[in-house]
């Protein structure tokens, strides 16, 4: 037993320097705030103009001149509902209208006449009687004019027509088919198109009206970076201008790569640096051989490296970009080729 015990004693290590030796890591300075990526997001195809067009009065079709795919101009009658009782309504009106127009000129010649004859022979009443007849006359006028452009409008609503340019992409209705007002009965998008894209709002500070970007590989360039953020994702949203000739199809998606070049903010480290997890984002900085995790913001990234913001960097520090894994904040370490 006394042996044994003595054997044993021979195995335990001296106290004191008995801790895990320091963590090996690789490190890399952190450079200026200095980057240019690209920067990719799927943007969809859009139409500049695309209308849902309605009837607008109930009744039959009697009418469609148009089928998908046709090419139509603005103006181009498209469709039309029977439009028989609108129509008589409308020149019932316009003929009120002349009936009251030709009374109106029959006053105003009886008016010039008695304003003609001498004066001491017509009683100053019947000129104000004559004058008072027309101001009626002319204001019923002006009413039944009013009747008969609303009645012209009436008819109009019996009619759609091409609001633009464009290319019919649906048709809803056949002749004889019946339709309220309201009811969408074709679809019309413009010849041309654009592409909308969303960015984050860091982003979308770095881009302008003008610059290049790729399109699916083909050029491209920004058209307006539009300055609001949506409400729920807090993106901007930014419209491309295609090249000359690019076939793009409206609704088509299409991948957008935004170069963005980044001066004056933040610090660059080695993407290999980064420790990312869905909460935080971090670094580990080495300092007198000890480890400190600090927070940081990723603003941009390429392959090699990432734009970060992160409080208390500064360039020149030192970031662990091998071995991190293994290194908690606060733990010693020792620098790979540094013999320590």
């Amino acid at each position: 037993m006394l042996l044994l015990l003595i054997a044993c004693a021979g195995d335990v290590q001296p106290a004191g320097d008995n801790g895990p030796p320091p963590t090996l890591v690789r490190v890399a300075e952190v450079g200026p705030g200095e980057l240019d990526e690209s920067w990719t997001t799927m943007g969809e195809v859009r139409a500049l103009g695309a209308a849902e067009l309605a009837a607008g009065a109930a009744g039959s079709v009697t009418r469609v001149a148009v089928r998908e795919g046709d090419t139509v101009d603005a103006g181009a009658l498209l469709l039309e509902v029977d439009a028989a009782l609108a129509g008589a309504r409308l020149g019932s009106a316009q003929a009120s209208a002349a009936e009251a127009r030709a009374e109106l000129e029959r006053l105003k010649g009886a008016l010039e006449r008695r304003q003609r004859v001498r004066e001491g022979v017509l009683a100053e009443e019947e000129l104000a009687d004559a004058r008072s007849a027309v101001t009626v006359a002319e204001a019923r006028l002006a009413a039944l004019n009013a009747a008969a452009a609303e009645a012209g409008a009436a008819l109009a609503l019996h009619r759609v027509r091409a609001p633009f340019d464009g290319v019919i992409t649906g048709r809803a209705v056949d002749p004889g088919d019946w339709v309220s007002a309201g009811q969408p009965v074709l679809d019309l998008i413009a010849a041309g198109v654009e592409v909308r894209a969303r960015v984050p709002r860091s982003l979308a500070g770095r881009l302008s009206e003008g610059d290049a970007v790729s399109l699916d590989g083909a050029a491209g360039s920004i058209e307006r970076v539009v300055p609001t953020l949506d409400p729920e994702t807090r993106t901007a949203l930014i419209r491309i201008q295609p090249a000359d000739g690019l076939a793009l199809s409206h609704g088509q998606a299409v991948e957008v790569q935004l170069p963005v070049t980044w001066r004056g903010v933040g610090v660059t480290v080695p993407r290999d640096a980064l420790l990312l997890d869905p909460q935080t984002s971090r670094v580990l900085t080495v300092t007198d051989g000890t480890a400190a995790a600090i927070e940081v913001e990723v603003l941009a990234t390429t392959d090699a490296l990432a734009l970060i913001i992160g409080e208390g960097l500064s360039v020149g520090d030192r970031v662990i970009t091998r071995g991190n894994e293994r290194v908690r904040d606060g733990q010693a370490v020792r620098l790979e080729g540094a013999g320590q």
